[in-house]
């Protein structure tokens, strides 16, 4: 198997395990939610949601730039940076897709889930990594 297509592979199977466990822990959570009574206020989890992907999505994004491609390293080294690189980008772009899922579990709305699952699938098909994209990122 070459490099790229491993990397390729890592990139598909995170993105998908990525959805599959958010959209498992929100539904699975959601399901509180339908109990007779008055309706929790959800103002705070909001804001703390928020804060957290802000928190969470600045630290990842700080993280990955320090993974920096070195000439002189070994080939191999290079190759497990770029893919580590890779795996914190793809974990930051996966929190965006988190709002469409809590907008389902608050309306139920069929739409919200389908805007989930093809933002999930845009996202891992704009950022799919190729050899070109490697050697740009090795020659930065």
């Amino acid at each position: 198997m070459t490099p790229i297509r491993l990397t390729q592979l890592l990139h598909a199977g995170q993105f998908l395990l990525q959805a599959l466990l958010m959209a498992g822990l929100v539904l699975w959570t959601g399901r509180g939610l339908g109990k007779a009574g008055p309706a929790p206020s959800l103002g705070p989890y909001v804001v703390l949601t928020g804060l957290l992907v802000v928190l969470v999505g600045s630290s990842l994004y700080a993280l990955s730039r320090y993974l920096r491609p070195d000439l002189r390293r070994p080939i191999r080294e290079n190759r497990r940076v770029y893919r580590c690189r890779q795996l914190l980008h793809n974990s930051l772009l996966g929190l965006l897709s988190l709002p469409p899922l809590l907008l389902y579990q608050l309306s139920a709305e069929a739409l919200h889930l389908f805007y989930f699952g093809l933002l999930c699938a845009s996202l891992a098909a704009l950022s799919w990594p190729t050899h070109s994209r490697y050697q740009r990122w090795l020659l930065s």
